[in-house]
């Protein structure tokens, strides 16, 4: 499904021009739509090839920033992490503009889909993460590519400000309370102040199952750098616990933004398998542990204030207000075994 804020491409014209600007990839490609809620994708294949091709949102097609991210995930891959760059055009670049569409390619990973409770991948990712934040600290300081921080009051509070007369009926009334309340706790308790003082390193910034491929407990790919940047890495532990340590309803569609906002509750046991795996090399520090039920509200509802966006108007406030109180609760109520 190409949602509101993906870009627009013609397959066909795409298909015909890539050859084109890539030595590497044959004369005649096959498109076919790849997954994906903020960027526009495909699977290109000739014979038994197959690359990754992205569309890529303007709001992350900075060329600095591309060439940090490669430089990132060139240095990532050479540490033996499952991270695959872009492939370089004849150019020399990780990109291309094709009729003003900024283009990856990549090659294509085969593997499956995180399976929810499997421990022994959720205990991988926690490796991998944690070899992202170790890796990732040689970057540290380098300002090609320079992100603002997503859970900000006001995104937040966009999210609420665009709902909260939707509820003509009186439904959602402890739903939209409790988003209010957390908003203004959520200032109070990670101010810019706290966030920044935090531990940083160059994050990963949208690690969650949508992004990783596995084969059995092995994680074989880890994908989507638009976010990624000199940020706290608790940003990451708190994403990770959220998506690969609670339970949900249904489980994740990449292509469906709704499947990413679901209610979740978290599994005790599937936290402690995640952190019993991250934190050996470098522990959590007491104030990140003290931080971390904030840092996850704010990803929250961030999380929750974008993906409505993307969604038709009618969907708006079902998605943003469904089971929200009590996810909020267990968010803040959270608890490391």
């Amino acid at each position: 499904m190409i949602n509101l804020v993906q870009p627009r491409v013609h397959p066909v014209e795409l298909a015909r021009r890539l050859p084109e600007r890539y030595r590497d990839l044959p004369d005649k490609l096959s498109l076919s739509a790849g997954a994906g809620t903020g960027n526009r994708s495909f699977h290109a294949t000739s014979g038994d090839r197959g690359w990754f091709v992205r569309v890529r949102n303007p709001k992350y097609a900075d060329e600095a920033a591309m060439e940090f991210e490669r430089d990132l995930l060139s240095r990532l891959a050479e540490a033996g992490l499952p991270v695959h760059p872009p492939l370089l055009s004849a150019e020399g670049k990780p990109w291309v503009w094709i009729e003003g569409a900024c283009i990856q390619v990549s090659p294509l990973v085969h593997g499956d889909q995180f399976t929810p409770g499997d421990e022994a991948q959720i205990a991988d990712a926690a490796r991998v993460l944690a070899g992202v934040h170790k890796h990732g600290r040689a970057l540290v300081g380098d300002t090609r590519k320079q992100w603002d921080r997503e859970d900000s009051f006001m995104i937040a509070f966009a999210g609420f400000d665009l709902v909260r007369n939707l509820d003509e009926s009186g439904q959602y009334v402890a739903d939209l309370n409790a988003v209010a309340h957390s908003i203004h706790r959520f200032l109070r308790e990670l101010p810019p102040q706290r966030f920044w003082r935090l531990p940083q390193t160059i994050a990963h910034g949208d690690f969650h199952q949508g992004n990783m491929l596995f084969r059995g407990p092995k994680m074989v790919g880890l994908f989507d750098w638009d976010y990624a940047c000199e940020h706290p890495r608790l940003k990451d532990v708190a994403n990770a616990l959220m998506f690969l340590a609670a339970r949900t309803p249904r489980r994740l569609d990449a292509a469906d933004i709704r499947t990413y906002v679901q209610p979740m509750h978290f599994e005790p046991d599937w936290v402690k398998t995640f952190l019993a795996a991250y934190e050996p090399g470098d522990p959590l520090t007491e104030e990140e542990h003290a931080a971390l039920p904030a840092m996850m509200v704010g990803r929250w509802l961030q999380i929750r204030s974008c993906a409505i966006i993307k969604l038709p108007a009618e969907e708006r406030l079902a998605i943003f207000c469904d089971g929200m109180a009590k996810t909020l609760q267990g968010l803040w109520g959270f608890r490391q075994a």
